[in-house]
């Protein structure tokens, strides 16, 4: 017998907001206060939220607040979309920057290991950490992301880039690993608010029964299919799926509809890149294929191999 509509009703809801808004303005302050390295570069840079918190997509599993730091006022380009009279305009009118997201990075380090400590503050592959149970300024683990403006070039007027049509996202190297990350996570959480508004609940409906199969089903195997992945891919599902006001229905629909699905038309939330691929900004089909196969067990077995356990302690 499948999942009931009470189980669903409790795995739609947003988790606590476990003090992500407080995390991203301490963070903010350590950047921008007057002992900050930031502030005697004079440079342009932004703060804001990125991932589950940022898109009302977190759970009550969900952990570590996620924050970009991105230098603005220096950036990488992409020009593949312009004519060759417009790249050479671009060409002329930008140098090289004197101050890069090179500096911006070793700056972010500092700032941060000066509010919160040293010990408090390491280098992650991906984002520089900081350890709420090293300092007492946080309830929450916090990744910060220290990164470049990265800067998709549809057209390059005589105006320069007041006119220009651009998409702006952000880019980084990892500490390990020779593949430059490009993302962009503003566009992203636009694309998202303009979906459906059954859309995030019905991510968070899928994250949960993840965190269920893994925990409280009586299986040998997990799903190992991330949050990113998860919500790129209820992305691609049909709206008139997406709108059912049932929320079992909702899910049995969108599992029968993945299972017979083409992947390799499937894009991420912003858009800007397809899902599935080889790059290290791209998700394994096998993966989606093992969540789907295991969430669809999960529906038809709900009755015969669920344990008697609750979702949360």
């Amino acid at each position: 017998m499948p999942i009931p509509e009470t189980k669903f009703n409790d795995w739609n809801s947003t988790g606590a907001d476990k003090g992500s808004a407080d995390a991203r303005d301490k963070t903010r302050r350590a950047l921008m206060s007057e002992r900050s390295p930031l502030e005697q570069a004079d440079e342009d840079y932004e703060v804001y939220l990125q991932g589950s918190y940022a898109n009302t997509t977190h759970t009550r599993g969900s952990s570590d607040v996620d924050v970009v730091a991105k230098i603005t006022s220096a950036w990488r380009s992409d020009l593949e979309e312009l004519s060759e009279e417009a790249e050479e305009r671009y060409n002329e009118d930008h140098d090289d920057a004197d101050y890069d997201h090179r500096d911006f990075y070793d700056d972010v380090l500092t700032a941060l290991r000066i509010k919160f400590g040293r010990s408090a503050v390491t280098l992650g592959n991906k984002a520089i950490k900081i350890d709420k149970e090293r300092t007492s300024l946080l309830d929450v683990d916090v990744d910060v992301v220290a990164c470049g403006e990265y800067r998709v070039y549809r057209t390059y007027p005589q105006g320069g880039d007041e006119d220009a049509e651009i998409d702006k996202g952000m880019h980084f190297m990892p500490q390990s690993g020779n593949d430059r990350v490009i993302n962009f996570p503003k566009i992203h959480r636009e694309n998202g608010r303009e979906m459906h508004s059954n859309y995030k609940e019905t991510v968070r409906i899928f994250k949960n029964a993840r965190y269920y199969y893994n925990n409280h089903f009586d299986t040998l195997w997990t799903i190992d299919a991330h949050s990113y992945g998860i919500e790129c891919l209820i992305y691609n599902v049909p709206e008139s799926i997406l709108k059912r006001t049932s929320r079992s229905d909702r899910f049995d629909e969108i599992l029968t509809h993945l299972e017979d699905a083409d992947f390799s038309s499937f894009d991420q939330v912003s858009e800007m890149e397809s899902l599935f691929g080889g790059s290290s900004t791209q998700w394994s089909t096998d993966e989606a294929d093992e969540l789907i196969t295991r969430l669809r067990e999960m529906w038809d077995d709900w009755y015969s191999k669920r344990k008697n356990a609750q979702l949360f302690h």
